[in-house]
């Protein structure tokens, strides 16, 4: 098979890697629009299958072309070109998978109920992927997709779902920085800056961005951190999919992360600057958007994992009862910055997003995912997870909790 990575950053050069040693795939190509960043990871590699491309995720067309022969192509680029991006599969008749979706066409305020969650601009694209024969796999990193395959693992040992809680903990920090996201800065502040989503009641509800603080016991090393309520892909997807299309239930459902206070600070300050935005604005005859600004005078993740220090835990807490009784599974992964990148050359953050991706790629060649249409993590066989991330050295760990 042959696999197209777009977007070779800090997160798509793991998927490339690990696709590159793997058996299934006789072909790898590094899509970008900055050629000489696909070209590091090319001499990484350092492989005669490994090729590179330039490809613009702005031109649909352009992808189109680039697409033909290719049996699946793997989004790493930011969300917002997940819709041209599935067109051009749609055009040159290929098989796609991303890491996330677009949360930011959601303008629902704090307070409102949400109409349509904005994973449906993909979802809806369901019956005519299914007519095409094609597989288009959305979501799929470490939260969201690994956080949604724990959450079904969860639900499929009990009888009713009652409460799902996704937890993403990280006590790192980069040397020599003070402000350093480990992933794109763009899909950072677009995320902790809007209205959180969550599932309550039978509707999907919107709260302000950094609200319901608490602190959360990480498993050791990462230990209590606080955490926020995020606007985040999982409690968009899990109460349907999980709730009705599987017949579980659920009654409610939310997505925190730990953050540190001055993180906290610093991307309030942004927000109260207007320096978030995506639209492009006129200083002194130049057309730019501040956000991308903002992201250019910050380091690129890539170039961080060495410099990375400390642990992350992300995993899901699903309750329920089973048998009658009360039961509750915490399912997570966790992982060592340092140890990581000595190991991979990745961070934990870097690596823990494009294994998942690079995974599910190498299940689609084996046939093991033989569903057609457009579908989130959830809807997976989630039975080969375990051992594929054991090898990989993403071990999953279980944690069953029983009520009386």
């Amino acid at each position: 098979m042959k696999a197209m990575m777009l977007g070779v950053g800090a997160v798509g050069s793991v998927t490339a890697e690990i696709l590159a040693d793997s058996d299934e795939f006789d072909q790898v190509i590094l899509a970008d629009l900055n050629l000489e960043r696909a070209k590091r990871t090319e001499k990484k590699i350092s492989k005669d299958k490994v090729v590179v491309q330039k490809v613009d995720a702005s031109d649909v067309d352009g992808m189109a072309k680039a697409f033909k022969g290719i049996d699946i192509i793997l989004n790493g680029v930011i969300p917002r070109f997940n819709l041209k991006i599935m067109e051009a599969c749609v055009k040159a008749k290929t098989n796609y998978a991303d890491m996330a979706w677009d949360i930011a066409p959601d303008t629902t305020k704090p307070g409102q109920v949400v109409k349509e969650t904005p994973a449906w601009n993909q979802l809806r694209m369901d019956e005519d992927w299914k007519k095409a024969g094609l597989t288009g796999m959305i979501g799929l990193g470490c939260d969201p997709g690994l956080s949604n395959i724990f959450a079904r693992m969860g639900a499929d040992r009990l009888d009713r779902v009652r409460k799902i809680f996704v937890r993403d903990g990280d006590n790192g920090q980069v040397e020599g920085h003070k402000f350093a996201p480990l992933w794109s800065p763009e899909t950072l502040i677009e995320e902790v800056l809007m209205p959180a989503t969550i599932y309550s009641d039978g509707q999907y509800r919107k709260l302000p961005a950094f609200s319901g603080k608490e602190m959360f016991e990480f498993p050791e090393p990462v230990g209590t951190l606080p955490i926020y309520n995020v606007d985040h892909e999982e409690a968009e997807t899990l109460p349907t999919f999980i709730g009705q299309v599987l017949g579980k239930g659920c009654d409610y459902c939310d997505f925190k992360i730990a953050l540190d206070d001055s993180y906290v600070e610093a991307i309030q300050m942004l927000g109260m600057l207007g320096l978030d935005s995506p639209n492009k604005i006129d200083v002194k005859g130049a057309k730019v958007a501040p956000r991308d600004v903002v992201a250019a005078c910050l380091p690129d993740p890539s170039t961080l994992g060495e410099r990375a220090k400390g642990d992350c835990a992300i995993g899901t807490i699903t309750k329920g009862f089973k048998d009658g009784q009360e039961v509750s599974y915490y399912i997570w992964v966790q992982l060592n910055h340092q140890q990581t990148f000595k190991k991979y050359g990745h961070s934990a953050t870097g690596y823990s997003v494009g294994t998942p991706l690079a995974i599910a790629a190498i299940l689609f060649a084996q046939g093991k995912i033989p569903q057609k249409g457009v579908f989130p993590p959830e809807m997976l066989d989630p039975e080969p997870w375990p051992a594929m991330l054991k090898k990989y050295g993403m071990p999953v760990h279980t944690l069953e909790q029983k009520y009386y």
